[in-house]
């Protein structure tokens, strides 16, 4: 094998895979790579055996990214290993990478916890490159250990795990920084004392800090995250809180459970099912069948698209998966030990309102702090009108002596009784007009509250029916545009304009897999306009552009699976006539590509069968045309389809057709 070969790849110990130098951890059975790069010789890597702040010297790379590599190396004055991470000096001039770098270095200073990596030293080397000094972890990552375990954890272990990354990241909750970026690659397992899974969570590079006017956040609208794991927030590039950790936590327990994250696509389509689509229930995987329920509800919950639905800090998620542990009658091996060595004072907590730890929840449970009782005051004294008409006997408790009553047929006469009576009237009259005035607004309130419940099911009917920006003043977009005309701030309209959107958008990725390219634009560009702040939408849109725009090239004929392009009017009179045209792009199969089937059917709305073919002009599959004479009122779906070395290739259009 020659030198360069030899470099380019690692071999495992125990199963004896061969695997990219850059990675680490074998991914069968997790066992560390060899050889290490100190086999490399000595011109494998300029760094190793510099000498950094005097006494750490880099001996070997232990692994490597997009933003640079970590090597092994030792710190000559107390004897220890440490890690070195140097960002790549070609990235050194990238302002963004370097913040992001200088980020980690800081924000990890900021956490001293048992369960996050130790930084010690950040700073730059002579050529310029930034390096930060970290403990250095002997162990394998947490995706190594699912795939050494066979995809699937012990419910036990999966909890043990999941409960110290809760314990790691709540420490940053507390100090008001979101990790962002949890996935199983970012935690690391190794031994401490008794315990085999020691956790340590690592990158906190791209955490968004809220320090006051120490905030690092980053620019708004960026996407970051692995797409498996990211919560539908930050797939929408909008603001991720606790509860975006949470979700992070939940998919993460999820997959050490079921073998299998919730949702799985390219990463595009990753970023759209986790903004739109129900994750498929933990339990209906065979393989985390036998999660007990109140395990498997827990985690279902904190998979909510709403973060307000979610456990509202890591810690939180641990107290919900301890509690369901304990219904479940599920125990931990070694938790005694993790519980003891990430301990945290409670007391101290509880004056900054963090969120209670494990340890503060099984103590409460224990001993509940007793509640000051609050006797109220007691009621003020009556006033008394008259203080000379009680006696002090009657006070006293004695029987007290009878006061002279006056009648009324003693009484003198009252001059003012005419006016009082005419005030009476005018207070009557009063009165009546307010009862009057009261009825007329409650009819007037009702009337609108059946004015807006009337235009409501009017929108809900027409999402219901698909009908989301056609026909003409019957759909989504002009029934909720009309009614917030009226009730600008009304939730209801905005929510089923917003459900609108979200089924155009999975609509949109439906017909891109079928081959509509066209078509799967067009979705998402109705989408965009209405539902603006669909980032998805907006997402998407761009994207499909430029293939719908390639398409019309030569180059963009021949390239990735077979698409087409079609284009039918959306609205048409009884008997008119109007021209139909197709366009086919072979794909990978090149211009020899076998394409046969080429049709377009006009069906009923919703129906599959009994269509009526539309007679083709040109059946040339680059340049397909057709005319369409419009049937009679109604609506209908104008299907093109075609068959590309057996692949089928579909476009779907709707059609109404009015008087």
């Amino acid at each position: 094998m020659s030198t360069a070969a030899a470099i380019a790849q690692k071999t495992c110990p125990r199963c004896g895979t061969a695997f990219d130098r850059e990675a680490v951890f074998c991914a069968k059975d997790g066992a560390r790579l060899e050889p290490e790069d100190t086999d490399l010789g000595p011109d494998s890597d300029a760094y190793i055996g510099t000498v950094i702040s005097g006494d750490i010297e880099i001996r070997s790379v232990a692994g490597a990214g997009a933003m640079g590599r970590v090597y092994r190396a030792h710190q000559r004055g107390i004897d220890r290993d440490v890690a070195v991470k140097i960002l790549h000096r070609e990235l050194s001039g990238n302002t963004q990478l370097v913040q992001r770098f200088h980020r980690e270095a800081k924000i990890a200073s900021k956490l001293q916890h048992p369960h996050v990596v130790e930084v010690f030293l950040a700073g730059q080397l002579p050529d310029g490159a930034l390096y930060i000094v970290m403990e250095y972890l002997d162990g394998m990552s947490l995706a190594s250990a699912i795939a050494a375990a066979g995809e699937v954890l012990p419910v036990e272990r999966a909890l043990t795990i999941t409960i110290q990354i809760c314990d790691a990241v709540g420490e940053g909750h507390a100090r008001g920084i979101v990790h962002r970026d949890l996935k199983p690659e970012n935690v690391m397992l190794v031994r401490r004392a008794e315990v085999g899974d020691w956790v340590k969570v690592l990158d906190f590079g791209i955490a968004k800090v809220s320090l006051g006017e120490q905030s690092m956040e980053t620019a708004a609208g960026l996407i970051f995250g692995t797409a498996r794991y990211i919560s539908p927030e930050g797939a929408q590039g909008t603001t991720v809180g606790p509860p975006g950790d949470v979700y992070s936590l939940a998919t993460m327990l999820y997959r050490m459970l079921a073998g299998t994250t919730p949702f799985d696509a390219e990463p595009v389509g990753l970023l759209i099912k986790h903004i739109h689509e129900q994750p498929p229930p933990l339990k209906s995987w065979p393989k985390a069948a036998s999660i007990p329920d109140p395990l498997a509800k827990v985690i279902m919950d904190n998979l909510a698209k709403d973060p307000t639905r979610r456990a509202q800090g890591a810690r939180a998620f641990a107290a919900q998966l301890a509690h369901a542990a304990r219904e479940s009658n599920i125990s931990f091996a070694g938790v005694d030990v993790v519980a003891r060595l990430s301990q945290v004072d409670v007391s101290a907590a509880r004056a900054v309102s963090l969120d209670p730890t494990l340890d503060d929840v099984a103590f409460a449970s224990l001993s509940p702090s007793p509640r000051a009782i609050v006797t109220p005051p007691p009621p003020a004294p009556a006033a008394v009108a008259n203080p000379t008409a009680v006696s002090p006997a009657a006070i006293a408790g004695a029987p007290a002596k009878p006061l002279p009553v006056t009648t009324a047929d003693h009484a003198p006469p009252s001059r003012g009784g005419d006016k009082r009576r005419g005030l009476a009237i005018v207070l009557l009259a009063f009165l009546l007009g307010a009862a009057l005035a009261v009825i007329a607004t409650q009819r007037l309130a009702a009337t609108r509250d059946e004015d807006r419940a009337t235009v409501i099911s009017r929108a809900r009917r027409a999402l219901a029916d698909s009908r989301y920006v056609s026909p003409p003043g019957d759909n989504v977009r002009d029934i909720v545009a009309a009614g917030q005309k009226k009730w600008p701030d009304d939730n209801d309209l905005a929510s089923i304009r917003s459900d609108a959107a979200h089924e155009m958008v999975t609509r949109s990725m439906a017909a891109r897999s079928a081959g509509d390219v066209g078509g799967a634009r067009d979705l998402v560009r109705d989408a965009a306009q209405l539902d603006p702040s669909d980032h998805s939408a907006r997402m998407l849109l761009g994207q499909y552009q430029e293939e719908s725009d390639a398409l019309k090239t030569e180059a963009g004929l021949y390239s990735g699976p077979p698409k087409l392009l079609f284009d039918a009017p959306a609205i048409m009179r009884p008997g008119q006539r109007m021209e139909l045209s197709g366009r086919i792009a072979p794909g990978a199969g090149g211009p020899k590509a076998k394409i046969a089937g080429v049709k377009i059917t006009v069906f009923e709305n919703g129906k599959t069968t009994g269509g009526a073919n539309v007679p083709l002009v040109s059946p040339d599959p680059r340049n397909v045309r057709a005319t369409l004479q419009a049937p009679a009122p109604g609506s209908y779906d104008v299907v093109f389809e075609a068959s590309v070395e057996g692949i089928i290739v579909r476009a779907q259009r709707d059609l109404d057709v009015v008087p």
